[in-house]
């Protein structure tokens, strides 16, 4: 395989995840649930969904 066909098999993988991830925000958002994250040092958070939409349209 060239180098070509795996960024472009990566690129294609990462916007398939980015697009799962925005419609679970907004299936989840639209019935006032919440998400658990990580908040990359150890700690679980919950946050509603809707807050994570707010936060990635600003």
């Amino acid at each position: 395989m060239s180098e070509a066909y795996i960024e472009d098999f990566l690129q294609k993988v990462e916007s398939g995840l980015q697009e799962a991830q925005q419609h679970m925000l907004e299936e989840k958002a639209l019935h006032n649930n919440s998400v658990v994250v990580s908040d990359g040092k150890g700690c679980v958070l919950e946050i509603p969904a809707k807050k994570i939409l707010a936060q990635s349209h600003s």
